[in-house]
């Protein structure tokens, strides 16, 4: 509003002006009335500066400031309040303000400490100021004063040369997780605007807790499942190796002793810790593992791998437990009941990352189970439809392997992968399905980028 003033202003000055200087240039040879009008101009010019540029260059300065600050504190605090990261966040906070000190803690006890008589407030010290556990309580934003020193009052060992601060609380989901403190020599350079910075500064880091708690609530959810999985030991598997093997022991002891390593290495594998990454070599061995013994039941004539690895793939880091899911479901889908089946397994590095690629030339499968293939829900479903009455017998037949056991688990399996995928190398890895009915499935798995295993301690909340 006060510029559009102005500006109106400015519209009637300025023509007003130059008629009044070109009349005194016609009427007088006096030149003090058009030195006076000409300054009026100037005048009047640095007014509409003043204005109209400054102001926005001041908006746009602090603007950029404080963006810039709220990024770099979201870089310190992306993995939660660790002693490091908040000292970091204290040092960039102390100097937008007018306070002496500032403090961190988790509520039990003081994180980081920066500023004035912070060396008496060494992290790990326990909380005694009544300041900060009434705001722990009420999760309320505090403003105190202690005029007089006590030496007599623990709290009075909390930066003890200042004598007034804001104490704000860190919520998230309704939960105090820790205070954000700042300490000042006197009470009254607590102002409207001191009030806001600790708000707002408050409140900064408390939304990144809330990012960084959710993102630790989906790792851990995920790690879950992936022991859940991984402690999911097929019984009909179990028991047909183990009868092979018997089965061998007599006829052919060599092959048997052969296998019983593969079987022992194998799930010596599946029962290790599924949460560290290993090398694409490795995995590549468990599969072989895993055809050997199931190529010991069904006959070499009726199972056949190939593989192709690119030697620069080899060392690659890749999630545990993603390869042998692939090649199960080729031998329970694809498997026909008489014909052999072919499975090639090859990798490739590109130019993003590795390429791993499963292909079988079996059954196949059409469109709609494509397009359903990583839906769980439907899956279940469909799993569960086949224990009633009303299912026909060819729907029966389609849902049967080779050896008469029903078939189970393909899209899951594949979800499984993907979770395994996406909890180490992000969303824009993932999988890729091609299908032919009655020719054969292709499966791409593109791992893009570096892996990651996720670090950090979630701060606890304050009880």
């Amino acid at each position: 509003m006060a510029q559009t003033w102005a500006l109106r202003g400015l519209v009637a000055c300025v023509p007003m002006l130059l008629i009044l200087l070109a009349a005194e240039c016609v009427a007088s040879t006096n030149p003090v009335p058009a030195v006076v009008t000409i300054a009026g101009l100037v005048l009047l010019c640095f007014f509409f500066a003043y204005v109209f540029v400054v102001p926005d260059d001041f908006s746009l300065s602090a603007t950029d400031r404080t963006l810039g600050i709220a990024s770099k504190i979201f870089a310190y605090t992306r993995q939660g309040l660790t002693p490091e990261a908040t000292l970091g966040a204290c040092q960039l906070i102390l100097p937008e303000t007018l306070a002496s000190s500032i403090c961190i803690t988790d509520g039990t006890k003081v994180l980081a400490s920066w500023g004035e008589d912070s060396d008496k407030c060494p992290p790990g010290q326990p909380i005694v100021l009544d300041t900060t556990l009434r705001a722990i309580e009420t999760k309320r934003m505090e403003a105190f004063a202690r005029e007089t020193y006590d030496p007599g009052m623990k709290e009075y060992h909390f930066f003890k040369h200042l004598h007034a601060g804001i104490v704000a609380p860190l919520i998230v989901r309704d939960r105090c997780m820790g205070t954000f403190e700042l300490y000042y020599s006197r009470y009254s350079d607590i102002d409207a605007r001191q009030m806001a910075l600790a708000r707002g500064f408050a409140e900064l880091i408390s939304t990144q807790l809330a990012s960084f708690e959710l993102e630790r609530q989906e790792e851990v959810s995920a790690r879950m499942e992936l022991r859940a999985l991984q402690s999911q030991v097929d019984p009909h598997f179990l028991f047909n190796t183990i009868g092979t093997i018997v089965s061998l022991v007599r006829t052919e002891p060599e092959k048997a002793r052969s296998l019983l390593i593969d079987f022992s290495n194998y799930y010596r594998q599946t029962l290790s810790n599924s949460e560290t990454l290993t090398s694409l070599e490795k995995e590549v061995e468990q599969g072989i593992r895993y055809i050997n013994l199931m190529q010991a039941r069904y006959g070499e004539g009726r199972l056949r791998l190939s593989v192709d690895l690119d030697p620069e793939t080899l060392d690659s880091r890749v999630p545990p437990f993603i390869l042998q899911p692939l090649l199960e479901n080729c031998i329970k889908h694809a498997m026909r009941e008489t014909d052999p089946l072919s499975i090639a397994l090859s990798s490739h590095e590109t130019d993003d990352g590795v390429e791993l690629v499963v292909e079988d030339d079996g059954i196949g499968m059409d469109e709609y189970t494509q397009r359903h293939l990583f839906d769980t829900k439907h899956l279940n479903n469909e799993a569960n439809s086949g224990n009633g009455v009303d299912v026909s017998t060819s729907r029966r037949d389609a849902c049967t392997t080779a050896d008469g056991s029903l078939k189970r688990g393909g899209g899951l399996a594949l979800s499984n992968v993907l979770m395994r995928i996406h909890f180490f190398f992000g969303e824009e890895s993932g999988i890729r399905v091609s299908s032919r009915l009655g020719v054969g499935t292709r499966i791409t798995v593109d791992l893009l980028g570096e892996p990651h295993e996720p670090e950090g301690t979630m701060l606890p909340s304050v009880q």
